[in-house]
């Protein structure tokens, strides 16, 4: 809404589900975020100019943002994935970094 972007370049929707059938499983979604965030509040801002509270114009962001992660979580198949997400306790998490376990390596 009103922006003027340079050079900007995403990668089609249908071009990430046909990456996904090829094991693909890290996709950023965080430009599409940020447009569409940016996007609601450069239009509630021209369409409010007396408001300046920062809480009523991130409602609207924070709105957008939702409507861009629930679209792309559908468009790329996550729907129904989180039963199959094994959750492990601060206190396990903890354990597996003093022991070493989570220790980054580079090689």
């Amino acid at each position: 809404y009103g922006g003027k972007m340079k050079e900007t370049y995403g990668v089609p929707v249908e071009e990430i589900q046909e990456a996904i059938k090829f094991g693909v499983r890290k996709i950023n979604i965080d430009t599409d975020i940020r447009l569409a965030m940016t996007g609601a509040v450069r239009k509630f801002l021209a369409e409010n100019p007396d408001k300046f509270d920062a809480r009523e114009w991130l409602k609207p962001a924070r709105e957008a943002a939702k409507q861009v992660c629930k679209a792309r979580y559908l468009e790329f198949g996550c729907e129904g994935q989180g039963p199959k997400i094994k959750g492990h306790s601060l206190q396990d998490v903890a354990r597996q970094y003093a022991s070493g376990a989570l220790a980054q390596v580079v090689n």
